[in-house]
């Protein structure tokens, strides 16, 4: 099941999201989980949206975003914060019905384009071919540099 997050999903997506950050590119960068359950209150409040993938009554996945203005124009775009699934629970299915639900959310708060990233080092061919199935086309690179 799909639905909007609530504050009481907050401490099961944070715990998801550190078990997701400690396997990441981003692991040697600290996780503030207090700073992560901040945004995702705020997200959850109308700063964006938060939705989760749930099982058996437990969250096994969710999608953070927003819509924002271009930094160039007066139209919108849709982008995502966060978006993981547990490890045990992935399926392209849940994945694709949280990004459904993300989709219709940022068409209607008026985004002319949605941009999802892959920037974690996780899965990413896996994932690539997912945003392909779910309609996305490939737009740009990205790149890092440690400093």
């Amino acid at each position: 099941m799909i639905r909007a997050a609530t504050a009481a999903d907050v401490d099961r997506l944070v715990m998801l999201g550190q078990a997701m950050h400690a396997v990441s590119d981003y692991a040697p960068i600290s996780y503030n989980a207090a700073k992560v359950a901040r945004l995702l209150v705020n997200l959850i409040n109308g700063a964006g949206v938060v939705f989760v993938a749930e099982r058996g009554g437990v969250v096994v996945g969710g999608l953070a975003g927003g819509v924002t203005e271009f930094w160039f124009s007066d139209e919108q775009l849709g982008f995502d914060y966060s978006f993981l699934i547990e490890p045990t629970s992935s399926n392209g299915i849940t994945a694709l019905r949280l990004i459904a639900a993300f989709k219709i959310w940022c068409k209607a708060k008026g985004a002319k384009v949605l941009k999802m990233g892959i920037t974690t080092g996780i899965n990413e061919e896996r994932m690539s071919e997912l945003y392909r199935y779910a309609g996305f086309e490939q737009d740009g690179t990205l790149f890092r540099m440690e400093l």
